[in-house]
């Protein structure tokens, strides 16, 4: 079976129900003037590379998409930005937690604290260094716990950050909340639906995250639950118009959108300010 693609008309339809949450911005980097940091649509080969860009949501959705990802890797090197997570655990859906994130390309360094409906960690830190690996040579992330009394015990532990406790309270591990995973894990999973024949990936029109135009797409694959090949039987993905940066992403456990599985959303987004070992220490 081909990919497919349809025009923004398709949301009027059996979709028109989901007036979804939305998420991510941007921001101008601190070392350039306002307005000179130049998005992807300004690398297009066309006349009006806006236009062009606009173009590929009715052409090629998966190209959109690369490009997006070919900017990002290209550009930028840090960000900062308020973090919303909502995710469905064990059957149950949680608040939504609201998380300061701090990150770096390089080393990868992520360092989260919770603002609000924090559940088993108050902050957390990972880096891709030596430091952040266990005897087993497993990465881990420094976690300090929730809760006045357990503080009173224990400052800091390490946990594992695709072991079992980290996945109790998380579908995703710390370090597949960031752009740069989730365009892999987008791509990821397109290439296999591909590959099977059963991806369909549609464009559902303009939609808005944090104040900012997105182009909104939407995918269906063969969900048969936590443990199958995909993620989602309906993903919602914003895509910057300016950016293509994926600016929110909703999964859901069936096709109509009536049960979420998880809802990430990046917001007051800053990119390229600089971050040092300081915005890193815990």
């Amino acid at each position: 079976m081909p990919v497919r693609y349809r025009s923004a008309l398709w949301i009027s339809g059996g979709l028109a129900s989901l007036a979804l949450i939305v998420w991510l911005g941007r921001a101008t980097p601190a070392a350039t003037p306002a307005g000179a940091f130049l998005g992807p649509a300004a690398y297009a080969d066309a006349p009006t590379p806006t236009h062009a860009m606009a173009a590929l949501t009715e052409r090629d959705l998966l190209e959109l998409t690369r490009r997006g990802r070919q900017w990002y890797e290209r550009e930028i090197r840090d960000y900062r930005c308020l973090f919303l997570k909502q995710e469905r655990i064990d059957g149950k859906l949680r608040p939504r937690e609201e998380i300061k994130v701090r990150y770096r390309e390089s080393p990868t360094s992520i360092y989260m604290i919770w603002q609000k409906n924090a559940s088993e960690a108050k902050r957390a830190l990972f880096k891709n260094t030596m430091e952040f690996l266990d005897k087993k040579n497993q990465k881990v992330a420094r976690v300090e716990p929730n809760g006045a009394i357990v503080r009173l015990f224990v400052k800091d532990v390490r946990v594992a950050i695709d072991g079992p406790e980290a996945h109790r309270t998380s579908r995703r591990t710390i370090d597949e909340f960031v752009f740069k995973s989730t365009f892999e894990l987008l791509e990821h999973y397109n290439r296999v639906g591909e590959k099977n024949g059963v991806l369909d990936i549609r464009y559902g029109g303009e939609g808005t995250i944090d104040g900012r135009p997105t182009h909104v797409l939407i995918r269906h694959l063969p969900y048969d639950g936590p443990n199958g090949t995909y993620p989602d039987a309906l993903m919602v993905l914003h895509l910057d118009q300016e950016w293509l940066l994926p600016t929110a992403v909703y999964s859901y456990a069936d096709r109509e959108g009536k049960e979420l599985l998880g809802s990430y959303v990046f917001t007051q987004v800053r990119l390229n300010t600089g971050l040092g070992e300081d915005a890193f220490k815990f």
